[in-house]
Formats: structure tokens, C-alpha cells, sequence
């Protein structure tokens, strides 16, 4: 038969030791706790920080008085680890509204790889900047050889469509013109694709024969050019039609996001 021996007073546990164990343990917790806490509390301050920053670039970039209209968006990441890296993964910025020039507009900036340091370039950036139609009529009738015409504009699909008046011996005549806008060597365009003179189809030639410098009027877009409000690192890539207003992409795929790139403003032609 077996029997049982009790562990001598030397081998058990004191309840000291026990105790101290458990304080130990308790005090781990604590810490790995208040490391949590001040990380995602510190992570709240540099994201401020971050969104703060970004804010006054892109307000310096686009010559605004105010960051008010500035948006931020830097994703659900962790800024501090992210800063670890060198650089936020990614960057929406929402401008609304943006006033330029007296036409009004709003701005949508994206940007992937933003850079810590401001001398290495942004991975990826683009700025798409859309004006309403109001803001199209508006542009178009400052155009000093167009405002005898009243002329309005109004997006049909992927067409713009000009419309206005002209007086022929004492008969207003109705005219119209169907726009597709394109890039030309960084700066905007139209395409005239159709001309109507009351009602009826016309050519471009006969449009001219009629109205000298009209066509040639309606083709520039250097009165929708922003380029000279934007860095000259920024070019414009692209301009589509979407629902009612007109959208021009700019890319600025390795700009470097400092204020002498950033002050350096393009030119419109």
C-alpha cells in the first residue's frame, strides 16, 4: 500500500511568494494595457497631426486663404506605423467649394505613398477638379468675342452643347454648337462636332463664312485653364463629362510635396 507524502514547509509556495506571483502578473497587464491605450491615443494625436499637415499643403497648393473647404481622409490605419514605413498609404483630400478666378468648382485629390520627407516624391497623385454647368456658361461668357451671343451651356451626355443668339439684319437668329472636349498639349479643348443655325445643320465652314472667329472662339479652353492656379508639376491628363458637369484630371506622379514645388505655378497658353 502506498502512501501519500506531504510536501515539507520548504517545497510549498510561501503565500508571499504567491502573492508577489500574482502582483507581477497584475502588473504586466497593467502595463501591456497603458501601452495600448497610449498608442491608440498617440496614434488619435498624429493622425490630427497628419490630417492637419495635409491640409495646409493642399491649401498652399491650390492658393486657397483658407484650409475651411479642406477635407481629409487618411484611412483606417495606424499613422504611427504607417509613419514607421516613411510614408501614408493613402491620402483623399476633398475640396469644396474651390473658387478660382470667380468660377466655382469643387476638387478631389488622391494620393498613394505620400512621402514623410519632402524631398522624395509622392508614388501616385492626381487632382480631378469638376465645374457644374452654371460654372461652363459662366466661363464661356467671358470670353470677349462670345458675349454678344449670351451663350449657355449645357452637357448632353458626352457632348457640350452651346447655345445663343446673334442679330441678322434686326432678326435674332438662334445658333448652336455641339462641343466634345478634349487635352491638347496639357491645356483644354473643344472639338466641334455639329453646328446648327435656326434649326438647321450647318458646316464649320459656313459657321465661320456667317460668324468669323466663333468656332475658333469655342474650340479654345483656355477660359475653363486652371493649370496657372495649380503646380506646374501638375499636368492635365484627361477631361471627361460626368452627369452635369465637366471633370479634368490632373496627374502629379512623383512631385515632390515641398513649398518650392509646390508655389511653382503652370501656365496657361
Amino acid at each position: 500500500m502506498s502512501t501519500s507524502v506531504a510536501p515539507s514547509p520548504s517545497q510549498a509556495p510561501s503565500p508571499r511568494t504567491r502573492h508577489r506571483g500574482r502582483n507581477a502578473l497584475i502588473a504586466i497587464i497593467v502595463i501591456v494595457a497603458l501601452l495600448i491605450v497610449a498608442f491608440f491615443v498617440g496614434d488619435y494625436f498624429a493622425k490630427q497631426y497628419a490630417t492637419n499637415y495635409v491640409k495646409q499643403q493642399v491649401a498652399t497648393a491650390l492658393g486657397l486663404s483658407s484650409t475651411a473647404p479642406v477635407k481629409v481622409d487618411l484611412g483606417s490605419g495606424s499613422i504611427l506605423l504607417q509613419a514607421a514605413a516613411g510614408s501614408i498609404d493613402n491620402a483623399t483630400v476633398d475640396v469644396s467649394p474651390l473658387v478660382i478666378d470667380g468660377l466655382t468648382g469643387s476638387a478631389t485629390v488622391t494620393a498613394h505613398g505620400v512621402p514623410l520627407s519632402s524631398t522624395t516624391p509622392v508614388k501616385q497623385l492626381s487632382v480631378d477638379v469638376t465645374v457644374p454647368e452654371a460654372t461652363i456658361t459662366k466661363a464661356i461668357g467671358l470670353v470677349p468675342s462670345l458675349k454678344a451671343f449670351s451663350p449657355t451651356a449645357t452637357i448632353s451626355g458626352q457632348h457640350v452643347v452651346v447655345t445663343g443668339t446673334v442679330s441678322v439684319f434686326g432678326f435674332v437668329q438662334h445658333i448652336g454648337v455641339t462641343l466634345q472636349p478634349k487635352v491638347s498639349a496639357g491645356t483644354p479643348s473643344f472639338a466641334i462636332l455639329s453646328a446648327q443655325f435656326n434649326g438647321a445643320t450647318i458646316s464649320i465652314t459656313e459657321l465661320n463664312k456667317y460668324l468669323p472667329g466663333l468656332s475658333s472662339a469655342l474650340e479654345a479652353g483656355t477660359t475653363l485653364c486652371i493649370a496657372n492656379q495649380l503646380p506646374k508639376s501638375f499636368v492635365l491628363t484627361g477631361i471627361t463629362l460626368q452627369g452635369s458637369s465637366l471633370v479634368s484630371t490632373f496627374t502629379g506622379n512623383g512631385v515632390e510635396l515641398n513649398d518650392a514645388s509646390l508655389k511653382q505655378r503652370g501656365t496657361c497658353a
